[in-house]
């Protein structure tokens, strides 16, 4: 590999890990203050926070890392034309086509790693936040109690209070639940926590007092006094079926005939493609006067890329609604696209633009 080879590439590569970077940090900043919000609410688990967490990082690297190589070619180039250092590329024999089939060195990696991202572990990550917001939807989660304070479990059948906990100790319980035939209310004066030889956790009530009343018209009521009572906290779950196409594997919308999963298939194909696109458009988006600055072009890309983005949903939607033919797809956009760039090259082929 030629030295201005290396040289090009690793000006790119460090910009675009820069732009992924700052981006990564803001809305990996902004999701864990949102999700350990509403953990302190207990909305839901503590010991989730990191599996989601990690899960939201993997959704949006497949868009981070398109819109990070886009602005991190044109930062790098822009400096190359502030600095003229393009100038002398340009002295050097080098025309656009030979940028960017050096570019290309950083262009198709970080495709391939989007479609890795698009067609693999971005479905299963989204299948396995579905699993987790299916098992907290399910389960009752009494346990995530904070004394003085209603707690409700997830389904809303059930219904705890306590007044205060003391070396694990809980104190004058309160507890309710809603059945199919039957409406309970519960007191008791103590509980705490045990687990039995099967790994199922209980709450073991202490001197209590539970009044039932019964269906089919509710009038008919009991009351049971007792020293000790048990209540198993999580029951059994549901069967988890994935019924959402953003979360099916790739396979699976291969094989399906539903016009809902074609256009999910498109999206997750398309994605690897439109950072083909991005990256090769940034090459003549940078180009700038030395006069105009490293960043004269970054607000120009900004609404380049989100015209861009803005198109493709356009398309998907339109092809939902079946408003375009179905050879048509969504690829029209990228075809587009492509041309655009076709014709820019092609005018470009024997000379370095100065455009301002």
């Amino acid at each position: 590999m030629k030295i201005l080879d290396k040289y090009l590439i690793k000006e790119i590569v460090g910009s675009t890990l820069s732009v992924f970077g700052i981006f990564m940090i803001i809305l990996s900043a902004n999701t864990m203050l949102r999700l350990i919000e509403e953990a302190s609410l207990g909305n839901f688990p503590s010991y989730l926070l990191f599996p989601i967490i990690i899960i939201k990082i993997t959704q949006y690297s497949i868009y981070l890392i398109p819109i990070s190589l886009f602005f991190g070619i044109i930062l790098s180039l822009g400096r190359f034309y502030n600095s003229n250092e393009m100038a002398v590329i340009s002295s050097s024999g080098q025309s656009p086509k030979n940028l960017a089939q050096i570019i290309s060195n950083v262009i198709f990696p970080a495709a391939f790693l989007v479609a890795l991202f698009s067609l693999y572990i971005a479905p299963s990550a989204t299948e396995y936040r579905y699993k987790l917001e299916h098992r907290l939807n399910s389960e009752e989660r009494i346990e995530e109690i904070n004394p003085g304070r209603f707690a409700s479990s997830q389904n809303g059948k059930a219904t705890f209070f306590v007044e205060n906990i003391k070396k694990g100790r809980l104190n004058k319980i309160f507890f309710s639940s809603i059945g199919s035939d039957t409406n309970t209310v519960e007191n008791s004066k103590s509980a705490s926590y045990y687990t039995d030889e099967h790994n199922r956790k209980y709450l073991l009530m202490k001197e209590g007092i539970i009044s039932e009343v019964i269906s089919p018209i509710y009038t008919t009521t009991r009351k049971t006094v007792y020293k000790e009572h048990g209540i198993q906290l999580g029951q059994d779950i549901p069967k988890f079926y994935n019924t959402k196409f953003d979360s099916m594997s790739t396979i699976e919308l291969f094989q399906s005939e539903n016009i809902e999963s074609s256009a999910e298939l498109q999206s997750r194909l398309l994605l690897p493609i439109a950072t083909l696109l991005l990256g090769f458009i940034a090459i003549p988006l940078s180009y700038s006067s030395p006069r105009k600055g490293r960043y004269n072009k970054i607000f120009f890309g900004a609404i380049v890329y989100f015209i861009y983005f803005i198109l493709i949903s356009i398309a998907k939607k339109l092809y939902l609604l079946n408003h375009t033919p179905i050879f048509f797809g969504t690829w029209w956009v990228h075809v587009m696209v492509a041309i655009v760039i076709f014709l820019i090259y092609t005018n470009d082929m024997n000379k370095i633009p100065n455009r301002s």
